[in-house]
């Protein structure tokens, strides 16, 4: 179990442990209107010991049951009146058998109450000497500005590159479309190609960092972090996903189109399944945060999906050509890929395995954005390379 603080949209703070993204254990709730719970928690219900103060004043401490008043405790009335004695799903049954004076009861609930605040209070000190150590949101938020400002450091050189050296400014890939036509000199349908346009490609792959940065920006932001602070806790990261399937997709497509795919359809087809990959990754994310069994079928389906554009771009890569004279950059970058491919699943894994630290999810979401900067770099810089080829 672990301590966290999380306030609820309207208001509602929670402070305590938490189990499986459910209060349990010891916490303190308290809503604007000044109801408090503080006690003992259960699968997301107050459970065990505890004692609730109503916004009029009146106080009940003693024992819970999934949520209700349950066996012994004492409710105390703003006008100081008290009953003590044994409850029931929420319902008084009658004082305790054999009958004790009320003042020595009272005495046992504000013993138990008592300890129970120290306890509270013990845990939340625990809270506070672990946060100095631990991944806390505010931690978070300084590393993805750290980040953001890493890739858009890269992206701007890359972008000043891209518009100076002329080595870089003149390569240019071509964007085709072969559609069919009717040729009247054979009486047949045949295949006409022709270009449509051409790609600034060193330009494209300094946008792939600076699409990065700009997410990483948006995360700091005072209402986007509000956001992102609360799906944390539900264990989704959505802004990921969606920045992802853009980033990815274009740097797929342009790795597509330096190993010369070049057909309009085809790399629309790419860029949209490689988006449905990072579209599965959210909601792999979604759909587990209501389960107790981790749910595996987007987490397959999004792995089946990342696949297929790189069966494209490989029988392009080496389909045609003596893996020989394959040029140098064409191995790194299928193999840097691979790996790195490898290490975001992995990493989900983890995640969901609750392996070591990554019981903590923002544990994995540090992985995240620590493997999206390697990751993004040592394929950007790769790509970018590929401007040299002969």
């Amino acid at each position: 179990m672990k301590m966290e603080r999380y306030t609820y949209p309207d208001g509602t703070v929670y402070e305590g442990e938490w189990e499986n993204r459910k209060r349990h254990g010891y916490g303190v709730w308290s809503r604007p209107d000044g109801t408090r719970y503080a006690g003992e928690w259960a699968d997301d219900r107050p459970h065990g010991e505890g004692t609730l103060t109503a916004p009029d004043g009146s106080m009940y401490s003693g024992g819970w049951k999934k949520g209700k008043k349950n066996w012994r405790g004492v409710l105390i009335y703003p006008d100081g009146q008290k009953k003590l004695g044994i409850w029931e799903n929420g319902d008084y049954i009658g004082e305790e058998k054999p009958v004790r004076s009320t003042d020595d009861k009272c005495r046992d609930i504000e013993i138990e109450n008592r300890e129970l605040t120290e306890k509270i209070q013990e845990l939340e000190g625990r809270r506070a000497r672990r946060k100095g150590r631990g991944i806390s949101f505010g931690y978070l938020k300084t590393f993805n500005l750290t980040m953001g400002f890493l890739h858009l450091v890269q992206g701007g050189l890359m972008l000043f590159f891209a518009l100076t050296i002329d080595q870089f400014s003149a390569f240019r890939t071509p964007v085709m479309s072969y559609f069919l036509k009717f040729d009247t000199e054979i009486m047949s349908l045949v295949t006409n190609p022709e270009q449509l346009g051409e790609v600034p490609f060193a330009m494209f792959v300094s946008f792939f960092l600076l699409l990065s940065a700009l997410a990483h920006f948006i995360i700091v932001m005072p209402r986007a972090n509000e956001v992102y602070n609360r799906d944390l806790k539900r264990g989704i990261n959505q802004f990921r996903w969606y920045e992802y399937s853009l980033s990815s997709s274009l740097m797929i497509i342009l790795i597509a189109m330096l190993f010369g795919v070049y057909d309009i359809g085809a790399l629309i087809a790419i860029f949209v399944i490689n988006a449905s990959m990072n579209w599965f990754g959210l909601l792999m994310e979604k759909l587990n945060q209501y389960t107790d069994k981790t749910n595996w079928s987007p987490f397959v389906f999004g792995t089946i999906a990342g696949i297929g554009p790189w069966v494209i771009i490989v029988m392009h890569a080496l389909g045609n050509a003596d893996p020989a004279e394959v040029p140098w950059f064409v191995y790194a970058i299928i193999g840097s890929y691979f790996v790195f491919f490898n290490l975001f699943p992995i990493n989900m894994i983890l995640q969901y395995k609750k392996v070591g630290p990554w019981k903590d999810y923002l544990y994995g979401e540090r992985g995240y954005i620590i493997l999206s900067l390697v990751a993004k770099s040592v394929l950007a810089w790769l790509v970018f390379a590929g401007v040299m080829q002969p």
